[in-house]
């Protein structure tokens, strides 16, 4: 019985994970930073995997991924209002600036929303940030996210692009 071997660092792109397949033979990678700024990475390396291509998200993706997980946190922050302090949820605004940096990674005009929420005083304010920024995005026509500059395409043999194998 073998003990299975997970490659970890720097994996940011499907490209990312068959390199760490490729090169050092391990039978997973572990993705760690790279999932809050682009929780499609799983999915992506799946398709890349099987395919040698990957669909990237569009802007509405990340508007309803982000848009979602703000309400949440709003949601969560009412329910637990009545409760003593310390079983709060804590302070909701505070929360979405601390994701706010992974979440627009990638976005066209992403430091323009993290100022606008930045400057945010409430977690309803945060929110609205985010639907002006997004339904502005999406009235012009934005693009899904592009491929990182560091992220060639590179070509690798079929049967290295399967982890486990």
């Amino acid at each position: 019985m073998g003990i299975p071997v997970i490659g970890n660092g720097d994996i940011r792109t499907p490209e990312d994970a068959a390199a760490m397949v490729a090169e050092t033979g391990c039978d997973a990678v572990m993705i760690g930073r790279a999932a809050p700024a682009n929780p499609w990475i799983f999915r992506q390396i799946a398709q890349y995997t099987a395919t040698g291509s990957y669909e990237r998200p569009a802007v509405d993706d990340r508007y309803r991924m982000i848009r979602a997980y703000f309400q949440m946190l709003l949601d969560e922050a009412e329910a637990t209002k009545d409760l003593p302090r310390a079983a709060r949820l804590g302070e909701t605004a505070g929360k979405m600036k601390q994701f706010a940096t992974w979440f627009t990674h990638g976005v066209a005009g992403g430091a323009k929303l993290r100022g606008a929420i930045y400057q945010a005083r409430s977690g309803a304010e945060v929110l609205s940030q985010v639907d002006a920024f997004f339904t502005a995005q999406l009235a012009n026509g934005a693009e899904p996210d592009a491929a990182p500059e560091d992220a060639a395409a590179t070509e690798f043999p079929e049967e290295m692009l399967e982890c486990g194998s």
